[in-house]
């Protein structure tokens, strides 16, 4: 039993550790614009306690090996120029996180002048995987079982779908493609942002015309219990094959769904990759439906033009 005098040690000693730093804050990362992409760093252990501890998991810092890096470096070159320019600018690190739920994540900083930069974690796993492996195994989190689902989108490492969907979300939070990429972070000039985007009634719910039954019980990556059973997976492939999206994952929010957008016209367009999803033998290929390649063109292509106007 502690006593009165060891409880106050231990209140004093509490309240006069130091605060970890803010990860929202550039200074937290450090930042050089002269140096090149993709900017790998060690995680901090301040910054990787802190996503284990709100993510329930054991991280692990990873440390990529010469080869990884080349990999990592060749994805990332691979950007269009507007995308590559916001991470030249404002990508302030990538980070290597072993075991990290899902395959990467963005998230915003902010400097003194309120201006946006971004910052990375990637699960190395992406090295050992192909991009088929990868999002398969992303698919298949949705269910409480082995389901009869599988995405064929070429044997390229699966680092090159991560890199390419995370630098969509990096491009999105500094331009505002969407009206926020983050439900948590409202751009300057947003604060109060009630209006819908594109086929989006919300940030987390399309309109009407655009929405599946089964999407209400999309639960990706273990954040949240599974709650669909393995044999409705070729009704939710129908279902969301009459959608606009571009992958399943893509109708979880508009900040997803532009990602996905991406991911579908660098994957097949920039890499001649495929990319369908089969599921009860049925295939489905999202770049041959007419609604998701107008939407595709519309919100992507953009970034394939110079200043003209004129596609690249």
């Amino acid at each position: 039993m502690k006593t009165a005098l060891t409880l106050a040690a231990a209140l004093l000693a509490a309240c006069s550790a130091p605060k970890p730093p803010d990860s929202h804050a550039t200074a937290s990362h450090g930042f050089d614009a002269s140096s090149p992409l993709p900017r790998l760093k060690t995680i901090p252990p301040w910054l990787l306690a802190g996503w284990a501890g709100e993510d329930g998991m054991p991280y692990e810092a990873y440390a990529a090996s010469e080869a990884e890096k080349k990999i990592l470096a060749d994805a990332f070159a691979g950007r269009p120029a507007p995308m590559r320019k916001v991470l030249d600018e404002r990508l302030l690190a990538v980070y290597l996180v072993k075991g990290l739920k899902g395959n990467g994540a963005t998230t915003w900083v902010v400097d003194p002048s309120s201006r946006t930069f971004v910052y990375m974690l990637l699960n190395p796993a992406g090295f050992q995987q192909t991009v088929s492996e990868v999002m398969t195994e992303r698919d298949r989190t949705l269910f409480k079982g082995p389901a009869d689902l599988q995405v064929e989108a070429g044997a390229l490492k699966g680092i090159r779908y991560t890199v390419a969907h995370e630098s969509a979300h990096a491009y999105d939070y500094v331009h505002s493609v969407t009206p926020y990429a983050d439900a948590n972070y409202l751009p300057e000039g947003k604060d109060g942002w009630t209006a819908g985007w594109d086929v989006w009634a919300e940030y987390a719910k399309p309109r009407p015309a655009a929405d599946y039954p089964l999407r209400t019980k999309l639960r990706f990556y273990g954040f949240g219990e599974p709650e669909l059973e393995p044999a409705p997976a070729s009704a939710l492939c129908a279902q969301w094959a009459k959608s606009p999206f571009a992958s399943i994952y893509g109708s979880r929010s508009w900040a997803e769904d532009f990602a996905e957008l991406f991911v579908l016209r660098h994957l097949t367009q920039d890499l001649g990759q495929p990319l369908r999803r089969i599921c009860g033998g049925k295939a489905y290929s999202p770049w041959d439906h007419p609604k998701v390649r107008a939407r595709a063109q519309k919100l992507v292509e953009p970034l394939y033009a110079d200043r003209t106007g004129k596609l690249l």
